[in-house]
């Protein structure tokens, strides 16, 4: 998003990051995918742990606050309405889910809500397989996370099988491998003769959403050797994708698929 799509958790949650050599010029300073990715580990800890009442509120506060902060940040594009859809539900449901440590003991109404939210993530995928815009994916990529997360922990409370558990896992799989197939940055090298000695090899990375990163590297004709780092295309593109749902399906995946 070219706005922050998120502005922050609270102060005891686990900052989430990826480091890039000091070559690399990212589009924003600022990691706002962090607090999603950060969503993803604690609701998957929740639902591998169980659940204690002080997790079950922080990470209400986490949802709530992170999605609070979230609900205007649709950027304007071809397919914007499915984005708004995926989004504006998101946040409805951040509102139910401000009551779950409440009625989290009462199984009817967590089941009722596990379900509403495993529907709508379910559109959410559907309409990221459908949609050609890739902003508008990128967006729907950052609200099926969301929603997923939420479903992860509810569905322990509401008592799913672990043949019902492990299907929702899956799916919440294939969505995030769709997103790290099709929503990856673009990387383009160029190459500039800077003097009778030396080349310069510009890389400039775009994510989904139009944001970018860029970092140089630069070749010594004579020695044929570079200048120290040379850059990192993958740290590179994990750069351009601050805001991106790409970096939160690409860094939260392999925890997904363990056990």
């Amino acid at each position: 998003m070219r706005r922050r799509l998120v502005r922050g958790l609270i102060a005891t949650l686990l900052a989430v990051g990826v480091a890039v050599p000091s070559s690399v010029q990212p589009a924003r300073a600022q990691d706002v995918s962090g607090p999603v990715i950060t969503l993803v580990f604690t609701a998957l800890k929740i639902s591998r742990e169980g659940l204690s009442a002080d997790q079950v509120e922080a990470l209400v506060r986490e949802v709530v606050g992170m999605v609070g902060q979230a609900r205007n940040e649709i950027v304007s594009h071809i397919d914007g309405h499915v984005a708004a859809r995926a989004l504006g539900e998101m946040d409805g449901f951040a509102i139910e889910y401000a009551n779950y440590a409440q009625f989290r003991h009462d199984r009817r109404w967590v089941r009722n809500l596990a379900s509403r939210i495993i529907t709508s993530a379910s559109v959410d995928k559907r309409e990221l397989d459908a949609t050609q815009d890739d902003k508008a994916a990128d967006a729907i990529g950052h609200a099926l996370n969301v929603k997923y997360a939420m479903a992860e922990v509810a569905a322990v409370d509401a008592g799913y099988t672990p043949e019902a558990k492990t299907l929702l896992r899956q799916r919440y799989i294939q969505a995030n491998e769709k997103i790290v197939q099709r929503l990856e940055p673009k990387c383009e090298p160029t190459w500039t003769e800077n003097d009778a000695y030396w080349y310069s090899k510009t890389w400039l990375c775009t994510a989904a959403n139009g944001e970018t990163a860029m970092a140089t590297e630069t070749l010594n004709k004579v020695t044929g050797t570079w200048t120290s780092p040379q850059v990192n295309v993958e740290d590179l593109k994990l750069a351009a994708a601050v805001n991106s749902s790409w970096k939160v399906a690409k860094t939260t995946l392999p925890t997904l698929k363990q056990p």
